[in-house]
């Protein structure tokens, strides 16, 4: 679609500098609050040039105008603009709106057709913490909805949710040990391609606003109403305790939600550095004896091969992962370190969970608005000058002051340029060879008087011929 353009001049200032520097092909120019006066003028002017609308969406976002601005960004959006802009300040909308699934679609759509290679990460990184803020939400949302969820309607056909067990002891130290092991459970688990099982994340975004501390896990009503608004058929929770100074105690339960009873319980006890294989056989019995699931060698191997061997590492994981449900990332982060220094390693999930937290903690100390400058800065929006003027700029780029801007941008992208600088192409007859070794500088034999005339319709025009043309 060609849409209308309010500035001629400005245009042919556009493509004089895009020679040299390529300025106006990053994007569209950026503005200000103060703008939005002006824009919505012009767009009201010319109301199906999509790139002003876009600029206005951008200058209501940073006048705290949020609906407005979505409005105005959505609208040329589905007008047919697809400019990295248009979905980065849409994303950057509905943060400041809450609305996080909104937010993670502009973003996602942002990040396929964006320019910004430091804007991009940034949001790449936000999304990790827009999908804990969505979490939260559907998990509210599920409570409010609870009572209009049939018992065995609507659940994932071989679904499982791995819930926290309880513990049951007065050995402090060993109760991280609670989350480690779901955490372990949920992707042993999650080895068998018979079953499809739940993000430990989710689960624990719903227990959050239960309002559940550890030892209503373990309530049989407590696994089937989770069960129910996680859509979950099977949910395994069970208790973890403590036997003297060094032994422990696993009681298992896996809930049949559709039918509300259980489907069957295991124990398995073991010394407290024998925790892994006491955790293998837990969740091997569980897919066999209890699901009635067939497991491939492959698939009994890696669940196997899936395990730390210090215990002390495993408890520091356990607690950054606890902290990491609370909101408290630096503590993660320290915990986690602390794992990597007494078990060095690849353990999957440790490093998956180290660059959430990373992520979280970064896209935590960075606003909207510090995302927008970023993109501002590094490629995904054109500098002020190459576009519509914005509000503090009085000269008219269509009057006699056009020449003195084009002397200024003309020295800062090719100072006094000589024809070994600029190739202009030939300006003199060529023999048949095609010889075009005689080149003319119009700058250069100026000496320095190339102003243009100073008329209100003087235009601009550059030939610039490919190498080698005829």
């Amino acid at each position: 679609m060609t849409h209308p353009r309010r500035h001629p001049a400005g245009r042919s200032l556009c493509l004089l500098v895009s020679m040299g520097l390529g300025a106006c092909a990053t994007g569209l120019p950026n503005v200000e609050a103060v703008d939005v006066p002006r824009l919505e003028q012009e767009v009201a002017a010319s109301p199906d040039d999509t790139d002003l609308q876009v600029q206005l969406g951008m200058a209501q976002y940073k006048a705290g105008s949020f609906d407005a601005a979505e409005t105005t960004l959505q609208g040329a959006i589905d007008a047919g603009n697809q400019s990295g802009a248009a979905f980065l300040y849409l994303g950057m909308v509905q943060e400041e709106r809450q609305d996080w699934s909104a937010a993670r679609d502009a973003y996602n759509q942002y990040l396929a057709v964006g320019s910004s290679t430091e804007a991009m990460n940034e949001v790449r990184k936000r999304l990790t913490l827009i999908g804990r803020n969505l979490l939260r939400v559907q998990a509210q949302q599920a409570l409010a909805q609870e009572a209009q969820i049939a018992g065995g309607a609507d659940v994932t056909p071989q679904s499982v949710a791995v819930l926290p067990m309880a513990f049951n002891s007065d050995r402090e130290d060993l109760e991280p040990l609670i989350y480690a092991l779901s955490d372990m459970m949920t992707t042993d688990f999650a080895v068998s391609n018979a079953l499809v099982v739940l993000e430990r994340a989710q689960i624990q975004a719903l227990l959050d606003e239960m309002a559940l501390t550890s030892s209503g896990y373990a309530e049989p009503t407590t696994g089937a109403r989770a069960g129910r608004m996680l859509r979950a058929e099977h949910v395994f929770q069970g208790v973890l305790t403590t036997l003297g100074d060094s032994d422990l105690q696993t009681d298992a339960d896996v809930l049949n939600v559709p039918n509300t009873s259980s489907e069957g319980q295991l124990t398995e006890a073991a010394a407290l550095d024998e925790l892994f294989d006491m955790e293998k056989q837990i969740v091997i019995r569980t897919i066999r004896e209890v699901l009635g699931v067939a497991l491939t060698p492959a698939e009994e191997q890696a669940i196997l091969e899936n395990r730390m061997s210090n215990v002390l590492a495993f408890l520091a994981y356990g607690r950054g992962l606890r902290d990491l449900d609370q909101g408290d990332y630096e503590g993660a982060q320290a915990e986690f370190e602390l794992s990597v220094q007494l078990e060095p390693g690849g353990f999957a999930s440790r490093t998956v969970a180290m660059g959430e937290v990373a992520n979280l903690l970064d896209a935590g100390s960075m606003t909207t608005a510090d995302l927008g400058g970023l993109a501002g800065t590094t490629g995904e929006l054109g500098l002020g000058a190459f576009g519509p003027p914005t509000a503090s700029v009085t000269a008219d780029l269509g009057s006699t002051a056009l020449s003195g801007t084009l002397e200024h941008v003309t020295q800062s992208v090719a100072p006094r340029p000589t024809a070994g600088t600029l190739d202009k192409g030939p300006t003199d007859t060529s023999d048949s060879s095609g010889d075009t070794s005689t080149t003319r500088d119009p700058v250069q034999e100026a000496g320095g008087a190339e102003t243009l005339p100073g008329t209100v319709d003087a235009q601009v025009t550059i030939v610039i011929q490919r190498p080698g043309a005829e």
